[in-house]
């Protein structure tokens, strides 16, 4: 009895359930932090310290978003699928050709950056990394243009990995598409390292690992204490990535680290009490824009001319401004995604919240029955609720151009594929 409920409880490790409850559990965290270590590091009033109003708007927030996925759940229940297929060409080939043109297509990216900024390497070594940033945000049109690459390789790796799972490969074979997916996913770091943004990384790791936990619990000889070491493994090179980039920014000792990593973590929550407590409004709120940047700044879709959307670097400047005059520190302006939500739309955030829930547990079940639209967006979904206490990531840039990879590896899929063949797991 006790493996039976382990067996059927393993697999929420990487739900939304289980996710939104770890990212539940870090404002929990970062609400007791003492204030006076709070306010060494960051320099700035602890306003999120047992806050009850801070405290009852993200606890009803998460409520909101469970309800949403459990809905979904209770109206259309639905078990894991392990999917076999047949492709008309060699697995081996119909695996590694998407991989194989990403990392070439990423490859070219990269040597491009190198050309166009010629100082990028000089920086890196110099650990001026943040004049690459810089450099690459008021160059829009350059870095508007390429990040589709990064982003659609991210897809891909995800698909390949998932799909390599599926195709019953063994041996050498087995072991070649590892390694491509790999130095994809290297490919993409690099792409990182390059500009230094660190959240393209995060956010592919993450979504890698959240497939292969899910593949991990989803076995029938799944154990409990393989899947949390795991899980510790990815909880330590999470903040290692994290480290690294700060300090290709500059950063070199221990408190301005530390600084750094809680000023990118928990002093969002922080903002975010001054947000719901009426200390902190940023100066383009209430109109919608930060419900979703797909709307307001899409490339794929012509909205501008009807949102109307303000420049997205005077958007962006404007919040420093909005927070040093809220008395907190200027230099860290993120309010969570949920701040960010409830800086539009008040306490109305928790029936959009509940949406969340909703277009959630519809991927959710996308994947567990093995379509490659949950493949593609889960892993960007799931690794969203991780990075609730960034910006609002889930209907970002990011999600937009994933969908465009969902429908050209349908596409690819469509052709080269036969019909499934489904085999029922767990529950």
């Amino acid at each position: 009895m006790k493996n039976d409920g382990q067996m059927r409880l393993l697999p929420h490790v990487v739900s939304p359930y289980g996710l939104a409850m770890a990212s539940y559990a870090f404002f929990l965290f970062s609400c007791l932090i003492p204030p006076s270590v709070y306010s060494h590091y960051m320099h700035e009033p602890d306003l999120m310290f047992l806050d009850p109003t801070t405290i009852l708007f993200y606890t009803l927030c998460v409520a909101s978003f469970i309800l949403g996925v459990w809905f979904i759940g209770w109206l259309f229940p639905t078990t894991f699928v392990e999917r076999t297929f047949i492709t008309r060409i060699p697995p081996l080939l119909f695996l590694l050709a998407p991989l194989v043109v990403g990392i070439v297509t990423m490859t070219i990216v990269n040597v491009y950056l190198i050309q166009h900024f010629p100082a990028i390497l000089l920086n890196l070594l110099n650990q001026q990394g943040s004049d690459t940033k810089d450099a690459l945000i008021y160059d829009n049109d350059t870095s508007g243009r390429i990040v589709f690459v990064p982003i659609m390789l991210m897809g891909i790796t995800w698909w390949a990995f998932w799909r390599g799972g599926n195709a019953l490969l063994s041996g050498w074979r087995k072991l070649l598409v590892r390694c491509v997916v790999f130095f994809a996913l290297l490919s993409v770091i690099i792409y990182s390292i390059l500009i230094v943004f660190r959240a393209i990384t995060i956010v592919a790791v993450c979504g890698l690992a959240i497939l292969y936990l899910l593949r991990k619990t989803t076995r029938p000889n799944a154990s409990a204490g393989s899947v949390f070491r795991i899980g510790g493994v990815i909880i330590v090179i999470i903040p290692l990535l994290f480290a690294s980039f700060s300090f290709l920014r500059g950063t070199n000792n221990w408190d301005d680290q530390i600084s750094s990593l809680v000023g990118y973590s928990a002093a969002s929550y922080n903002r975010l009490a001054a947000v719901v407590n009426g200390g902190l409004r940023y100066p383009f709120a209430g109109r919608g824009l930060y419900l979703s940047s797909v709307i307001t700044h899409t490339r794929l879709l012509p909205l501008s001319g009807i949102v109307n959307p303000p420049d997205g670097l005077d958007m962006w400047g404007s919040e420093f401004t909005a927070v040093s005059l809220a008395g907190l520190n200027g230099g860290i302006i993120w309010s969570g995604a949920f701040g960010y939500i409830f800086s539009d739309i008040g306490w109305f955030s928790l029936p959009f919240i509940f949406g969340y829930g909703l277009l959630y547990a519809f991927v959710w079940r996308e994947l567990k029955r093995g379509r490659i639209i949950g493949v593609l967006l889960y892993p960007c979904f799931g690794a969203c609720i991780l990075l609730w206490l960034g910006p609002n990531y889930l209907l970002d840039q990011p999600t937009e151009i994933l969908l465009l990879t969902t429908f050209i590896l349908a596409g690819y899929e469509r052709i080269l594929l036969n019909p499934y063949e489904s085999n029922c797991q767990t529950g």
